[in-house]
Protein backbone atom coordinates (compact mmCIF):
# COMPACT_ATOMS: atom_id res chain seq x y z
CA UNK A 1 0.00 0.00 0.00
CA UNK A 2 3.10 2.63 0.52
CA UNK A 3 3.96 1.98 -3.13
CA UNK A 4 0.60 2.77 -4.19
CA UNK A 5 0.63 5.86 -2.08
CA UNK A 6 3.82 6.93 -3.26
CA UNK A 7 2.89 6.31 -7.28
CA UNK A 8 -0.58 8.38 -6.66
CA UNK A 9 2.04 10.93 -5.18
CA UNK A 10 4.26 11.24 -8.11
CA UNK A 11 1.60 11.23 -10.63
CA UNK A 12 0.12 14.44 -8.74
CA UNK A 13 3.03 16.39 -9.56
CA UNK A 14 2.93 16.24 -13.39
CA UNK A 15 -1.00 16.43 -13.19
CA UNK A 16 -0.47 20.26 -11.24
CA UNK A 17 2.46 20.97 -13.40
CA UNK A 18 0.06 20.75 -16.72
CA UNK A 19 -3.03 22.29 -14.86
CA UNK A 20 -1.41 25.38 -13.36
CA UNK A 21 -0.86 27.08 -17.31
CA UNK A 22 -3.54 25.11 -18.51
CA UNK A 23 -5.90 27.10 -16.15
CA UNK A 24 -3.81 30.50 -16.59
CA UNK A 25 -4.53 29.86 -20.59
CA UNK A 26 -7.96 29.12 -20.26
CA UNK A 27 -8.69 32.46 -17.92
CA UNK A 28 -6.61 34.69 -20.32
CA UNK A 29 -7.33 33.14 -23.78
CA UNK A 30 -9.81 30.35 -25.01
CA UNK A 31 -10.29 26.78 -24.40
CA UNK A 32 -8.62 26.52 -28.23
CA UNK A 33 -4.99 27.10 -27.23
CA UNK A 34 -4.98 24.12 -24.62
CA UNK A 35 -3.03 21.43 -26.52
CA UNK A 36 -5.52 18.53 -26.87
CA UNK A 37 -1.62 16.40 -25.98
CA UNK A 38 -2.51 18.11 -22.95
CA UNK A 39 -5.72 17.60 -22.19
CA UNK A 40 -5.33 13.79 -22.72
CA UNK A 41 -2.42 13.25 -19.72
CA UNK A 42 -4.09 15.49 -17.78
CA UNK A 43 -7.32 13.02 -17.80
CA UNK A 44 -5.26 9.92 -17.74
CA UNK A 45 -3.53 11.04 -14.65
CA UNK A 46 -6.52 12.19 -13.13
CA UNK A 47 -7.84 8.66 -13.51
CA UNK A 48 -4.59 6.93 -12.52
CA UNK A 49 -4.73 9.23 -9.14
CA UNK A 50 -8.32 8.08 -8.97
CA UNK A 51 -7.66 3.90 -9.74
CA UNK A 52 -4.49 4.69 -7.00
CA UNK A 53 -7.18 5.56 -4.49
CA UNK A 54 -9.63 3.02 -4.92
CA UNK A 55 -6.63 0.65 -4.74
CA UNK A 56 -5.10 1.70 -1.43
CA UNK A 57 -9.19 2.06 -0.09
CA UNK A 58 -9.42 -1.81 -1.17
CA UNK A 59 -6.30 -2.95 0.50
CA UNK A 60 -7.30 -0.65 3.71
CA UNK A 61 -10.60 -2.45 3.55
CA UNK A 62 -9.03 -5.96 3.48
CA UNK A 63 -6.71 -5.21 5.81
CA UNK A 64 -9.86 -4.53 8.34
CA UNK A 65 -11.25 -7.75 8.30
CA UNK A 66 -10.77 -10.45 11.38
CA UNK A 67 -8.47 -13.25 10.45
CA UNK A 68 -6.67 -11.02 7.75
CA UNK A 69 -3.02 -11.42 6.68
CA UNK A 70 -2.55 -8.29 5.40
CA UNK A 71 -0.19 -6.28 7.53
Amino acid sequence: MEKLAILRMFAGFPLFGLLLPDISTFIVGRFQDISPFHIYIECFLFLFIIACTLGIGYIRKLGDRPGSQLQ
